[in-house]
């Protein structure tokens, strides 16, 4: 895990210049399974319907990217929940994965692969959506547009992606070998994938784990207009932030 720029670039530099990618560390996982998918709209609002839960983010201004086919964008706690509550339903022992199964499965099997897609490499508008794609689509992207993985898994590094880990910003000099869970304790989770930079396999930042609380708006603090805002839900996150499941 981490970022191997340095064995492979000229001069030794790194892909990143950020301390939470490094160093370079190996890292051995038992089996596990993972979702193909980033869980989406559809199936979030059939777990808030069984928990009698109002849907999450239901403003006016992103209805078009909150389609049944588009990834849920939650906070931490909404994506854990659904995890385990999908994993009661099935039976099966079901959590968010470790920052370490993410990056396995986004490379492929702990492949060198910069970019998660089906050959390593961003091609937008054929393995990775362009601008024009995304404002198509509502800024955001429908779930299995584009080819997957060579592993099978669709829209890695689409959007940022919650995993169960605490953030560090110096864990990966302290981690374990074997199936690494993160720091006991911290104040934020951590977030892979694409938030904005170009090392969607790499990037690794830590993000507040809960969404607001109270009865305002999703980022209100206070009504502007009550009427004309729809009242902020449990679960509503961020709007780059999805997730997938992982059965241990």
């Amino acid at each position: 895990m981490g970022d191997w720029g340095p064995e492979v670039n000229p001069e030794g530099l790194p892909f990143d210049g950020y301390p939470q990618s490094k160093p370079l560390h190996k890292v051995k996982l038992n089996s596990f399974s993972m979702s193909k998918y980033p869980v989406t709209y559809a199936e979030f609002d059939v777990f808030s319907a069984a928990l009698r839960l109002p849907r999450v983010n239901q403003r006016k201004s992103i209805q078009k990217s909150r389609t049944g086919a588009h990834p849920a964008l939650v906070s931490w706690d909404g994506a854990k929940e659904y995890c385990q509550w999908i994993g009661k339903q099935a039976g099966l022992a079901m959590d968010l994965p470790t920052e370490a199964q993410w990056e396995y499965a986004a490379r492929s099997g702990g492949k060198r692969n910069l970019f998660p897609t089906d050959n390593g490499k961003e091609e937008q508008g054929r393995n990775f959506p362009s601008y024009d794609q995304k404002k198509e689509d509502g800024g955001r992207i429908q779930t299995g547009k584009f080819p997957p993985n060579p592993a099978g898994f669709h829209d890695f590094g689409v959007n940022g992606e919650w995993v169960n880990d605490w953030y560090a910003v110096d864990y990966y000099a302290n981690s374990p070998l074997s199936n690494p869970k993160g720091p006991a304790s911290g104040e934020k989770r951590v977030v892979r994938g694409n938030l904005g930079q170009l090392i969607m396999n790499m990037e690794r930042e830590g993000m507040d784990p809960a969404g607001e609380t109270g009865t305002w708006p999703l980022f209100l603090k206070e009504p502007l207009a009550a009427k004309k805002n729809i009242p902020y839900t449990k679960f509503s996150g961020k709007e780059y932030i999805g997730f997938r499941c992982v059965g241990n």
